[in-house]
């Protein structure tokens, strides 16, 4: 019996490619309690809503655990922290899934605590599975690297070994010295051994055009 081709899951190729058309995502909004800048679950699904979308995947969250106790403030309230561990099913519209477990918690004084613990955890899941910047690469336009020159025959020789490339030296020293062509390519036909050497062959290509070759 024939056996059948082998069929990657297409939820693999979806989310590559998710992942190399998603943005940074700033740290735009600021805790007011304690005025760190982090970024919020509304900026991470408006950013890749159409992503996803467009690359035919949902998620769906399950609920694996969770536990809701009371916490009092410094000024006698109550609060309530709920933590919650979410299983998150990211599919593609083949079947085929991936799955990523994530705990989120939160403090709440009314009822909204589990919903904002499953938004905390599919926000990390997001962040993490994504590995989402948070900043831009920058533009190429948005700095000028200092201008920059070929080395010169002579530096080329004092950034050399004067024992351990003697050979090299000499010949070097040698380029520096020529006038005209033929002692240029006197130089060349003295060195075979050098042929191949690229720092060799580079200073006679330089030698060249000082000369007009």
């Amino acid at each position: 019996m024939d056996e059948q081709p082998s069929t990657v899951p297409k939820i693999y190729g979806a989310i590559a490619a998710i992942m190399k058309e998603t943005k940074a995502i700033t740290k735009s909004s600021r805790n007011q309690q304690q005025g760190f800048m982090f970024r919020g679950i509304d900026a991470v699904m408006n950013e890749l809503h159409d992503l996803f979308a467009n690359n035919g995947v949902f998620i769906l969250p399950e609920v694996l655990d969770y536990t809701v106790a009371e916490k009092v403030t410094g000024k006698g309230t109550i609060l309530y922290y709920t933590r919650a561990k979410i299983k998150f099913h990211f599919v593609a519209d083949d079947g085929s899934e991936a799955i990523a477990i994530n705990v989120g918690e939160a403090m709440d004084s009314g009822d909204k605590g589990m919903n904002k613990a499953m938004s905390i955890a599919l926000k990390y899941a997001l962040m993490q599975m994504l590995l989402i910047p948070t900043e831009e690469q920058k533009d190429p336009d948005a700095t000028t690297p200092p201008e920059t020159r070929p080395k010169t025959i002579n530096e080329i020789i004092q950034s050399l070994d004067s024992v351990k490339e003697a050979e090299l030296v000499a010949a070097l020293t040698s380029i520096v010295g020529v006038s005209d062509r033929d002692a240029l390519m006197n130089v060349w036909n003295s060195n075979s051994a050098l042929h191949q050497n690229p720092t060799f062959t580079q200073c006679m290509s330089t030698k060249k055009k000082e000369l007009g070759l």
